[in-house]
């Protein structure tokens, strides 16, 4: 006997040992053992005389929550000689709480067979079995709003049709996009923008729950954005398609308050009704987004029903679609290059890739014509693959064609689509089978695609700076950056857009924002580029305001790979169509003082002088200047004209009136254009008058020029009377 319960002691303390919940019971059903598992679960304490039947301890429940039989509880399968393999079972414990758990055991026989008892083991799984639910609903619903994804409503989508078959009704599919969500993200930031889109999903569900006119609205759900999907069931037709959208405009209007403001929202809807219970779910949400694009296009708050002469335009939207997957398949793309110029020292210092299409029987296509529709069907992920490799082979390239030391940088453009694929996976394959350096390649995003979700962005420029690369923001100017996040962003460069740069000279705002944008963009350590340059008049400007690269057809149109190759070190400014006249090859000697109460013109003019090979000094001030080149004794001297002080005419005077400065060239440098004071500079005997903003090139050759002449004087005659009056434009 005493042997006897020394060998239950150590059953026991073998079994108190795993983690499994153990139970042992005799023929009649009474526990004989119980582990400390299952003790902690049921609510025993140690030492109590587990002698009850567990069945009365816990109560088992099935799937649809009715209350399981005693006779049917595992325990009790088992003593009637009745194998339980892994079976699950939601069950109750005395403690109250609901569990889930995994049942398995098998009865004890004697040896004549007889059930002599039995024991089991159950395993607590709940937790696993909610994780699993968890990451199940997360791949069928939205993580923000709760709601579901295109794949569940998809499914919802082709029951609903199933229904639609069997009871002879119409199927509605509305898609429904958000007016003016950005608005709320540029003045509130995106965690309010968050917000309102958790409460309009809210009111879009609400409007779910609320049927009438015995329409069944079945599901909404949330596609990507601010773009939604409402499965309608039982319409009568179009009015009452119509309805519905009604009310859904009527739930999303009340005034909701995020971040501290209050908001109207407004949407539009597209709509597609069908009686065709045949009908292919993704087809169906096709039309109901063609109807709604061209609700966009009548403005906010709109609703079109979808029409057949809409089928058109999609199935033109289809076979745009089959021609891109073939331009892609058959090679037709091509990589075109833009150079980029330095307006310190007009040398081609980069160039940006642009994409065209070559179309066997269409000709030429422009990226305008394509693109956005690549964007939203996702062509752009596998041709911006095949773009960024293409550069990274004429990148290499041309970095082994380039002299030692001198820099160049290819741009080449990344989408929004692009930044959700996997894109630093990408590049680094791309980088590590091409070989090329990638502090040679420059990523251009636009502003629009780093602002429709900034976190995402600043993470993933960071992890692309990380491999070496430069970044860009394109088109900067046309959105509304805030300008906290813009100093959050790794760039290297913003480009000024277009728009803005046709307007430089003409128009007061477009130039106020560009020499905002250059001020900005400087103060933050970055370099400005100026794009759709096309004019002499817009390159004098960008000078003038400190631009530091510009492109555009001014200098080359977009060309291929081949002609970048001889264009490599050359100064594009001497290639340009009326660019005007070549740097002077002879100038780059002497010594110049450059005069100007204004800094930045200091600047400009020192940079432009120095980089031809001029030693300059300068002076802010006529009594500065004038106490400089007496003591330098300089060849040159660049005087603005009116100073506060003494002024450059002073200045010119003074100079003259010196013996010691007899062969010294004088230029007079001004913004008044006015007759008047030409005639008082050439009577002081200057040598030249430049009108400000100036060109660096043209300030180059005429500092040069009139140097020249002052060395070696033409002889008199009576167009040579006074110096420089080839130059003096009287009214």
């Amino acid at each position: 006997m005493l042997e006897a319960n020394r060998s239950i002691d150590l059953l026991g303390a073998i079994l108190d040992s795993v983690t499994d919940m153990t139970v042992a019971a005799d023929a009649t059903g009474t526990v004989t053992l119980m582990n400390r598992a299952l003790r902690d679960f049921i609510g025993e304490q140690d030492g109590q005389n587990p002698g009850s039947i567990w069945d009365e301890l816990t109560h088992w429940d099935l799937l649809d929550g009715t209350r399981l039989a005693p006779p049917e509880s595992p325990l009790r399968q088992l003593l009637r000689g009745e194998s339980v393999s892994p079976v699950e079972r939601p069950v109750v414990s005395n403690k109250g709480s609901r569990r889930t758990v995994l049942a398995h055991g098998r009865p004890l026989r004697d040896l004549n067979g007889r059930v002599i008892g039995a024991i089991a083991a159950f395993r607590d799984v709940t937790e696993q079995r909610e994780a699993e639910a968890e990451l199940e609903f997360r791949k069928t619903h939205d993580a923000l709003t709760g709601l579901p994804n295109r794949g569940l409503f998809v499914d919802r989508v082709t029951r609903a049709l199933e229904r639609a078959r069997r009871r002879h009704w119409s199927t509605a599919l509305m898609a429904i996009n958000l007016d003016d969500l950005r608005g709320v993200n540029e003045q509130r930031g995106y965690q309010a923008g968050d917000q309102l889109l958790a409460e309009m999903a809210r009111r879009l569900k609400s409007v779910v729950q609320t049927s009438d006119s015995g329409a069944r609205l079945d599901t909404v759900a949330r596609l990507t954005g601010d773009e939604f999907l409402l499965l309608c069931e039982h319409v009568s037709g179009d009015t009452g398609a119509n309805q519905i959208a009604e009310r859904v405009s009527q739930a999303l209007a009340p005034v909701v308050t995020v971040g501290g403001a209050d908001f109207r929202v407004s949407a539009c809807v597209g709509t597609t009704v069908t009686v065709d219970a045949t009908r292919d779910p993704d087809a169906l949400i096709a039309e109901a987004q063609t109807a709604l694009r061209r609700a966009k296009q009548h403005g906010p708050g709109r609703h079109e029903l979808f029409a057949e002469e809409m089928r058109a335009q999609q199935r033109e939207r289809v076979e745009g679609e089959a021609a891109l997957r073939r331009a892609l398949e058959r090679g037709e793309f091509r990589v075109m290059y833009q150079p980029k110029v330095s307006l310190a020292i007009e040398r081609m210092v980069g160039v940006e890739a642009l994409l065209r299409w070559e179309h066997p029987e269409r000709g030429t296509i422009p990226p305008l014509q394509f693109i956005p529709l690549a964007e939203s069907t996702g062509l752009i992920v596998p041709i911006g693959a095949w773009v960024f490799e293409q550069v990274c082979r004429d990148t290499l390239r041309w970095t082994e064609m380039s002299r030692a030391g001198t820099e160049f940088m290819v741009s080449v453009n990344v989408s929004g689509r692009q930044f959700e694929s996997g894109l630093v996976g990408l590049f680094k394959e791309i980088v590590a089978r091409t070989g090329v350096d990638p502090d040679a390649i420059c990523l251009e995003v636009t502003e629009s695609t780093v602002m429709g979700d900034p976190e995402m962005a600043i993470t993933t420029l960071r992890e692309m700076k990380g491999l070496g690369m430069a970044i860009s923001i394109d088109d900067f100017g046309t959105g509304y950056s805030s300008l906290a996040y813009l100093r959050r962003f790794p760039l290297d460069e913003v480009k000024v857009d277009k728009s803005f740069v046709d307007g430089l000279g003409r128009d007061s705002e477009a130039t106020a924002i560009v020499a905002a944008v250059m001020g900005m963009a400087h103060a933050l350590g970055l370099s400005v580029v100026a794009e759709g340059v096309e004019t002499e008049q817009q390159l004098i400007a960008l000078r003038a305001l400190g631009c530091d690269v510009a492109q555009g057809y001014y200098y080359a149109r977009p060309q291929p790979a081949s002609d970048i190759d001889a264009l490599l070190g050359t100064r594009l400014g001497e290639r340009s169509k009326g660019a005007g006249a070549a740097i002077d090859k002879n100038a780059g000697s002497g010594t110049v003082i450059v005069v100007d109460d204004a800094a930045d013109v200091r600047q400009l003019a020192r940079f432009s002088l120095a980089s031809a090979g001029f030693d300059v000094m300068e002076a802010e001030s006529g009594e500065m200047a004038l106490a400089l080149a007496r003591r330098v004794t300089p060849d040159c001297v660049v005087l603005d004209v009116n100073m506060p002080g003494m002024s450059g005419l002073d200045v010119c005077r003074a100079l003259r009136s010196d013996p010691n400065m007899s062969g010294l060239t004088i230029v007079m440098l001004t913004a008044d254009t006015q007759a008047s004071e030409k005639v008082e500079a050439f009577t002081l005997d200057a040598d030249d008058y430049i009108i400000k903003p100036f060109a660096p090139r043209d300030l180059i050759n005429r500092v040069a020029a009139a140097m020249r002449r002052r060395r070696e004087p033409p002889a008199a005659g009576p167009m040579n009377a006074a110096p420089g009056a080839e130059q003096l434009e009287l009214p």
